[in-house]
């Protein structure tokens, strides 16, 4: 489910596509998946119905989805595209996360240390699950 964090710094249309790339990349939203409705989606988040719409049309202009007159918009995202995108989705969130550590005051040194207990910590958890 599509979720909106109105005391983000990052812009509504920005955290909507976001999910939605990360939605398709991680294969939740495969591809010939119906998309909700512009109107629904709206009424869904409570946001305009021109934010959804500038958010398809830049989904769309990026190949993720595609609009079929009178149908609505499906998700058209091609294998050979996933991993690329996958590791530009990294790239962008990896470079918020490091911009708001450091604007905590953090080191690099503490980031790769943190990071590196939290993903030890995330595979021990995985393995015995």
């Amino acid at each position: 489910m599509l979720k909106i964090d109105a005391g983000s710094a990052v812009p509504v249309y920005e955290q909507l596509k976001r999910q939605i790339k990360l939605g398709i990349v991680s294969g939740k939203y495969p591809s010939g998946y119906k998309m909700p409705s512009i109107r629904q989606l709206a009424s869904q988040l409570k946001i305009n119905p021109n934010t959804i719409a500038k958010v398809y049309r830049q989904l769309e202009t990026e190949k993720f989805i595609a609009s079929k007159t009178g149908s609505g918009f499906f998700v058209k995202m091609e294998k050979e595209q996933m991993g690329s995108t996958r590791k530009i989705l990294l790239a962008e969130l990896a470079d918020e996360f490091i911009s708001k550590a450091i604007e905590l005051g953090f080191t690099p040194d503490e980031l790769i240390k943190t990071l590196s207990e939290k993903l030890e910590r995330k595979s021990s958890n995985d393995k015995t699950e």
